[in-house]
């Protein structure tokens, strides 16, 4: 193999740009690893990490093809990542045991009150699922307290709203024998829950929602005014996500119960905010989920922003992703052996 003399220019440049995608990677990599507030504006290229693989993967095969040795840096840059899944696809089998505890998070959109889906019947066809699988708790965000009597089918519920008649939800058909609230500096409530005995078991189940990006890279201008919006809008919601993610874990640290969290992160699981949860509590999906683990569509690269936690301590039989389109986001069902 060789290396450095007699490169032709097309080459120097194909390595140039081979570094450059070296270098955020990197960056990824301690963005995913550790609280970086300085390098916050650029956190929002972890969602890209998969790509940023792909594109390393391709260089590997370009430079091990070329007999060039220079397929040894992204060959590095796998290496870190080889013991790693690409966040929203598994290829371990799973057993489809429906059985047990069955607890279903699901990101409503409003119940499509603005109409983003021209169909008039969405929200019925949401009562209708939600009727079919038979969930022993949903957890609901994006609820809009308008649609409450679409959950009418579960005896008990947990409603706590932000505003604009809009916030987070639990229902279920287990007695909630205590409820409350996780509530930010601001105010603003990052998180609800319930106690409720299963069988002969006491739970505590949360629903989250943290805030969002709310950036839509189709809509992206070639510009230096939508790069620095874009920088800023980052950094802020760094810096919100990892504090809501804080004051969260602490409150469940406190839980005298074993607990699931329900969570729209709107992150990746490449996130620092998702290791902060997932070094405590297990997540459903890499515990027992298969193929495709993608919650949402974000423009055109399908991401896991959805997720179900739970504690070491309790056994789960399946965690299934349902493939309907009555919102941006997908519903999850997570089947717990209790």
């Amino acid at each position: 193999m060789n290396f450095v003399k007699n490169k032709t220019f097309f080459s120097k440049i194909l390595f140039l740009l081979n570094f450059a995608i070296l270098a955020l990677t990197g960056l990824c990599y301690l963005l995913s690893n550790y609280h970086f507030e300085k390098l916050s504006s650029f956190s929002i290229l972890i969602i890209f990490l998969p790509i940023l693989l792909i594109i390393n993967f391709l260089f590997f095969i370009y430079w091990i093809l070329k007999l060039d040795i220079r397929f040894i840096f992204s060959f590095l840059v796998l290496l870190v990542y080889i013991d790693k899944p690409i966040s929203f696809f598994k290829t371990n089998e799973s057993v489809d045991d429906r059985s047990g505890l069955q607890v279903m998070s699901y990101n409503v959109r409003l119940f499509n009150h603005y109409n983003w889906i021209k169909d008039n019947s969405v929200r019925n066809k949401i009562k209708t699922f939600v009727s079919d699988n038979k969930p022993d708790f949903i957890a609901v965000q994006e609820f809009h307290n308008d649609y409450k009597e679409l959950m009418n089918d579960f005896k008990y519920s947990h409603i706590d709203l932000n505003e604009g008649n809009v916030g987070l939800a639990i229902f279920g058909n287990s007695k909630m024998i205590n409820k409350g609230e996780v509530v930010s500096a601001d105010k603003r409530k990052i998180a609800i829950y319930v106690d409720f005995v299963y069988k002969k078991d006491t739970l505590r189940l949360y629903n989250s929602h943290f805030k969002s990006f709310n950036i839509n890279p189709l809509s992206f201008k070639p510009n230096k005014e939508t790069f620095v919006n874009v920088l800023n809008k980052t950094k802020l919601v760094y810096k919100i996500q990892n504090n809501e993610c804080s004051i969260l874990i602490e409150h469940m640290k406190k839980s005298p119960y074993s607990l699931i969290l329900a969570i729209d992160l709107n992150n990746t699981s490449d996130s620092f905010v998702y290791k902060k949860i997932n070094d405590l509590y297990s997540d459903s999906y890499s515990q027992n989920g298969f193929n495709f683990g993608s919650t949402y569509d974000f423009s055109f690269l399908p991401i896991r922003i959805d997720y179900v936690f739970y504690s070491k301590l309790i056994k789960m039989n399946l965690h299934k992703i349902h493939n309907v389109k009555f919102s941006d986001h997908k519903p999850i069902s997570v089947f717990f052996n209790i």
